[in-house]
């Protein structure tokens, strides 16, 4: 998911599945995807794009191409770009052709180069990314009309990712052609154009199962399966949220509009399997895909969260012209995953059920070293997705403990050509070496302790299980007496415990964790179209627990 190795200042879009160059810079096409756990391809709509008349010498009227580009640009944005598998070969050829090219861009060797990309694309014809590099090459040696072809071509396969086109120090000599502004031109239309069609191509689909609503402040279209109430609450986390990271980490808002679903309960595998093409819907919560400006989750908790800080991300990377490595990404999404509220209306991040996991890595001498851990490759990252989150959603938490996140971050941006890893940032913030940073890290999650975050047997219990349902946590099944006598009901959806919302199995079990048997807590149900307060006295668990 890695796009661009820098090395002789050509950088090489590369897909999620090689291996990349070792150098300075580095990229991701927005074609690729952001996800908690998963992988994706498909769009909501895909539609069928207007033939185009390829030419690589010839000059094409100027109006005739911006109405080319705006019908199939925006077209294509309901779309998601992505590499056919080959028939005689396989991705362990792909990479070892990929890293071959890479290196000989570095070189210099523009012409031989150019020729090992033709090779690529006569295996693997239409790659968004190979015919983005090849207009990249034949830029490079100045030929110009054969360069905007490519991009043309380029564009209609799928590659979306202008921000990198706008800055890319390749292209320099195509800044001026007509193609190449007529492209970026039509960019500005696509991103409303993108969200529009996947919002009313879902009207069209579900129709009145969904709550429909548009935010122009924050440039967002919804689709949710929830009631009124619970879709304000998720308008607000988002607005909320939205501004925060506007106002602190990343100073300006996004530019492009996002379409943002919460899926009924009746569609949730439909919609993790159809839409999303994810293998393992059971266990994926959310999905940001950067390249259709999708965002979907399960519930409006945790998960929401999560993929919202990737949004607002992302807007801030294409803005920068940069593309951050894996533990950079998934740890500030993980950091928003569990925060509150102070007074002053600033925000304090709170250990999820990602802390005691660290904290374990850490007393084991297991937890990876953090020059290890700037250096590994997205896949690399994501395979090891169980132990890599909670280390570094911990190493977030503790900048923003320190009070050093914006600082750091700010100082990330501006180091980022030199090093993408992020650790000239924690030496300069910090003022010492990064292995002494990464000492004081483990100092500091230990001192902190463990938190509660397990309901066991003979601990206090409402007396219930549970499946998340969105804005909270459905009774599936009612195992304590003081539950059934305060009334709770199979098919009740708990969304606050004590004025705290719970909107997951995570959260509820983080609300019940540390308290008393005896206590008794006031419990906001959802029954229906009724909102009610239920007190439940605790009692001992003694049957079956909660599990994520």
């Amino acid at each position: 998911m890695e796009p661009k190795a820098t090395s002789a200042g050509y950088r090489l879009m590369m897909p999620p599945t090689v291996e990349k160059s070792k150098s300075k810079s580095r990229f991701r096409p927005e074609q690729e995807t952001v996800a908690v756990n998963g992988h994706f391809r498909a769009s909501i709509e895909p539609m069928p794009l207007p033939p185009f008349p390829h030419a690589a010498n010839a000059r094409l009227d100027r109006s005739t191409l911006r109405r080319w580009l705006m019908l199939s640009l925006l077209v294509l944005a309901t779309g998601l770009g992505g590499r056919p598998a080959s028939a005689f070969q396989s991705d362990d050829d792909a990479a070892a052709l990929e890293r071959r090219i890479v290196r000989t861009f570095g070189s210099g060797n523009h012409e031989e180069a150019l020729e090992l990309v033709s090779l690529y694309l006569q295996n693997w014809p239409g790659t968004p990314h190979m015919l983005y590099n090849r207009a990249c090459g034949l830029a490079l040696l100045g030929r110009r009309e054969a360069s905007a072809a490519a991009l043309l071509e380029a564009v209609e396969h799928g590659f979306r990712d202008f921000a990198a086109m706008r800055r890319d120090p390749d292209l320099a000599s195509m800044r001026n052609h007509e193609t190449f502004t007529s492209i970026l031109e039509a960019n500005r239309r696509i991103d409303r154009g993108t969200a529009n069609r996947q919002f009313e191509a879902w009207q069209r689909r579900y129709g009145d199962d969904y709550h429909y609503e548009t935010d122009t402040q924050h440039r967002l279209h919804f689709a949710t399966g929830l009631d009124a109430k619970a879709h304000a609450d998720m308008k607000q986390i988002i607005g909320r949220q939205a501004d925060q990271l506007t106002k602190t980490l990343f100073k300006s808002p996004p530019l492009d509009w996002c379409f943002v679903v919460v899926p009924s309960k009746n569609h949730v595998k439909e919609v993790f399997q159809r839409v999303l093409d994810v293998a393992d819907p059971a266990r994926t919560p959310g999905v940001y895909l950067h390249g259709t400006r999708l965002l979907v989750t399960r519930d409006i908790g945790e998960s929401l969260r999560h993929e919202f800080a990737h949004r607002m991300h992302w807007a801030d990377m294409d803005l920068r012209g940069q593309r951050h490595p894996m533990w950079v990404q998934e740890g500030l999404a993980s950091l928003y995953e569990e925060y509150v509220w102070n007074d002053d209306g600033t925000i304090k991040f709170v250990p999820n059920m990602r802390h005691n996991i660290a904290r374990r890595q850490v007393q084991a001498g297991i937890a990876l070293s953090w020059d290890k851990l700037f250096q590994l490759e997205p896949d690399q990252f994501l395979a090891g997705n169980a132990r890599f989150y909670p280390q570094v959603r911990s190493m977030f938490e503790f900048l923003a403990a320190l009070g050093l996140l914006e600082e750091w971050y700010e100082a990330y941006v501006a180091t980022f050509d030199q090093d993408p890893g992020g650790g000239k940032a924690f030496e300069q913030v910090f003022g010492l070496p990064v292995d002494q940073v990464n000492q004081r890290w483990k100092s500091w999650v230990l001192d902190r302790g463990s938190i509660d975050d397990r309901v066991d047997y003979g601990d206090a219990s409402i007396g219930i299980s549970g499946i998340e349902a969105g804005d909270g946590v459905q009774v599936e099944q009612i195992i304590g007496r003081n539950a059934r006598r305060a009334g709770l009901r199979r098919g009740d959806v708990i969304t606050q415990v004590d004025e705290k919302p719970v909107r997951a199995l995570g959260e509820l079990m983080l609300a019940i964790a540390g308290r008393k048997i005896g206590e008794t807590v006031q419990l906001e149900i959802r029954r229906r179209d009724q909102r009610l307060v239920i007190a439940v006295r605790l009692g001992a668990l003694r049957g079956t627990v909660n599990e994520r």
